[in-house]
């Protein structure tokens, strides 16, 4: 690629080259301030990786559920899912738009971690892969709302996409030889979801008359229940 092409690539996939710049930047930074020891539990922690303890303690910290799409756990974890973020969020991209792109990312990412929050409250979590899958789970409300025959086809192939990479993490990844730290399946399955429902609410807008309007009324009721819940119940439960 020569520079026009890359300008000309960037001008296309804003959304994608913002993302992947500023979450590995984010990374050079912890690794800048910790060195060797940016991936232990305390450090992660002081970076803004999710906790649920410390925000049943303080609930000023329900911003925790907003750092973790921007902290990762080790130069492999990053290089995984900047990998999967570049190259196929690109594709997505020409697809959302990268407004919509940009809204569904981080909005799946929050959402992800609330039902991390929710259903696995004691575990330390970081990591962009629930954002990621958003945006999968986009692309197959797409095909499901709008009910349009291309879009539909992408979106089945992005499903099948879903379900075998979720199959994949119940294998132990130390088996092949890589050390990812422990893969939260919650905030893949959570992201999937979340991405899905807003798919509906925040459509590409040359969509929206695609997709019929009670759609956006009952993903929009169901998106803000659910994310309710999984925030306000840890606190009830506990």
């Amino acid at each position: 690629m020569n520079f026009e092409q890359v300008k000309r690539d960037f001008l296309s996939h804003k959304a994608t080259y913002i993302l992947v710049s500023v979450t590995t930047l984010i990374w050079l930074g912890q690794f800048l301030t910790f060195g060797n020891q940016a991936t232990s539990g305390i450090n992660l922690f002081n970076s803004g990786a999710l906790f649920g303890p410390a925000i049943l303690q303080d609930p000023t910290q329900f911003w925790r559920l907003i750092t973790p799409i921007f902290i990762h756990i080790g130069w492999l974890h990053l290089l995984m899912n900047m990998l999967i973020l570049f190259f196929i969020g690109r594709m997505i991209e020409d697809i959302l738009g990268w407004k919509c792109f940009f809204v569904i990312y981080l909005l799946s990412g929050i959402f992800a971690n609330a039902v991390t929050f929710f259903l696995t409250p004691n575990v330390l979590s970081a990591g962009a892969s629930g954002a990621i899958f958003g945006l999968f789970g986009a692309v197959v409300g797409l095909g499901y709302f709008t009910e349009m025959p291309v879009f539909k086809q992408i979106g089945k192939t992005f499903a099948v996409m879903i379900v075998i990479m979720l199959l994949l993490e119940f294998f132990d990844f130390q088996t092949l030889g890589l050390s990812v730290g422990n893969v939260n399946i919650w905030a893949h399955i959570g992201g999937a979801i979340g991405g899905l429902m807003l798919a509906a609410i925040f459509p590409p807008k040359e969509l929206k008359r695609a997709i019929p309007r009670y759609y956006k009324w009952i993903t929009t009721s169901v998106f803000l229940l659910m994310f309710a819940a999984f925030v306000l119940l840890p606190f009830i439960l506990h």
